[in-house]
Formats: structure tokens, sequence, C-alpha cells
């Protein structure tokens, strides 16, 4: 039980499981969109969401692994 834990890889993991509930979610909800959701607005939110979501995931990923390589050279 002495293994530390990555908060910015698994924080990572939950933005990147996070963009992919999204993915899934504006396909849903364009196949049971009845006409009353902007599919446009509706899209271009996901676009940017999913983005977002996506830059930072793989930034917190760098840091992730410049602290791994820092942690292995004091070692």
């Amino acid at each position: 039980m002495n293994a530390k834990i990555n908060i910015y890889e698994k924080f990572a993991d939950f933005l990147l499981n996070l963009t992919q509930l999204i993915v899934g979610g504006i396909i849903f909800a364009a196949i049971m969109a009845d006409g009353t959701i902007n599919q446009v607005v509706l899209y271009i939110a996901a676009i940017v969401a999913v983005l977002i979501f996506l830059a930072v995931a793989l930034t917190l990923y760098k840091i992730s692994n410049h602290k791994k390589k820092k942690g292995e050279q004091l070692c």
C-alpha cells in the first residue's frame, strides 16, 4: 500500500471518459431529437466541450509523464 496515486493521470482518464460520454450522448440526442433541439447548436457545443476536455486531458498526461520522469531521476 505504498504506491502513490498519480492524480493527474487519474483526472486525465476521467476527462477522456467524459469526452466519450459527451460524444455518445450527442449521437443519442441527435437520434432521439424531436425537432425542438437545434442540432447545429448541439453539435457545436459537443465539439467545443470535447476539444476542451481533450486538451486538458492531454496536458494532464504530459504533466503526469513529466513528474514520473522527474521521480525516476531522483531514485
